[in-house]
């Protein structure tokens, strides 16, 4: 069973309610009265945890129907990895992986697409062929991403990223300039025009162990913005930490734990690898929080 968008009891204490108007994107509205799941489609050789696995156009989309099937709200898709270690990718040679691929999406998948770029020049090519959203996992180090995204009118997300903005501080203080960064970047979207921003906490992104655990516990604190929170913890190289375990595909329950907690904590949106999984735990989730029956006394 898929959660309808009322499956999740309105709940201010977990930040997923927000007051503001319902945001239409692509052919859905979205009103963020449940998590919604961003399924993570790469097609790149390099990427850390699925780097290959699509090589052509339509292995990319028969993984991105299946993936709607399993439950996917959104279909981010990816030409670059963002990791610091990986070969520099050129943005012709990005947009020449992705061009293809989003021909087919764009046509046939009825979810909204997004289009994880730093390029700007992606960004624009990207919005003409049918892209929905920009994730811009950079943390807006190209203004002009931002104004992409305005004169497109779709969402921007914006991610808070230590190996693009090197951190100035750790512990609580890293929180403090996490905060203080997400001040200056609203700020600057805003001034360019883009009208709905989604932060992205950066979970993985040049954090430590305990900076990641740590934004975690502490997600709370970016309700101040009332902005949509993105969170992606989805096989990562922390949850390796945590468990011991160094092949990311085999981090399936370290992944479902931590993005349970995130939306516990209240993320609006998810972005993971394993959609069905995910899905499944979401939806046990909601049964429970809806369930109102009685219980059979001894």
């Amino acid at each position: 069973m898929i959660p309808t968008l009322n499956s999740f009891p309105p709940s201010p204490e977990s930040g997923r309610i927000l007051p503001t108007p319902i945001w239409r994107v692509g052919s859905q509205d979205w009103a963020f009265r449940r998590p919604l799941i961003m399924g993570v489609l790469n097609v790149t050789p390099d990427s850390f945890s699925d780097g290959g696995a699509y090589p052509t156009p339509e292995r990319a989309l028969e993984r991105a129907r299946e993936m709607v099937r399993e439950g996917a709200d959104i279909i981010d898709v990816g030409g670059a990895s963002s990791h610091p270690k990986a070969p520099h990718t050129s943005p012709l040679e990005e947009w020449n992986r992705l061009a293809p691929v989003i021909a087919l999406l764009a046509g046939e998948i009825a979810v909204p697409l997004s289009l994880d770029t730093q390029h700007p020049s992606v960004a624009e090519a990207g919005l003409e062929r049918g892209i929905h959203i920009i994730n811009d996992v950079s943390g807006l180090s190209r203004l002009d991403v931002a104004r992409v995204a305005a004169q497109g009118r779709v969402p921007l997300v914006i991610t808070y990223n230590n190996f693009a903005i090197p951190k100035q501080a750790s512990g609580l203080s890293f929180l403090s300039d996490m905060l203080a960064f997400f001040d200056e970047r609203i700020d600057e979207a805003e001034n360019v025009g883009v009208d709905h921003l989604i932060l992205d906490p950066g979970y993985g992104f040049g954090k430590t162990l305990e900076e990641n655990m740590l934004l975690l516990r502490n997600l709370p604190m970016l309700r101040r913005f009332n902005r949509p929170v993105l969170v992606c913890t989805s096989r990562k190289g922390s949850l390796g930490a945590l468990t011991g375990e160094a092949v990311p595909h085999r981090r399936l329950g370290a992944s479902l734990a931590s993005t349970l907690y995130a939306v516990a904590q209240g993320a609006h949106l998810v972005r993971v690898h394993d959609v069905r999984d995910c899905r499944q735990a979401l939806s046990t989730w909601a049964a429970i929080e809806r369930f109102r029956g009685e219980i059979p006394q001894d």
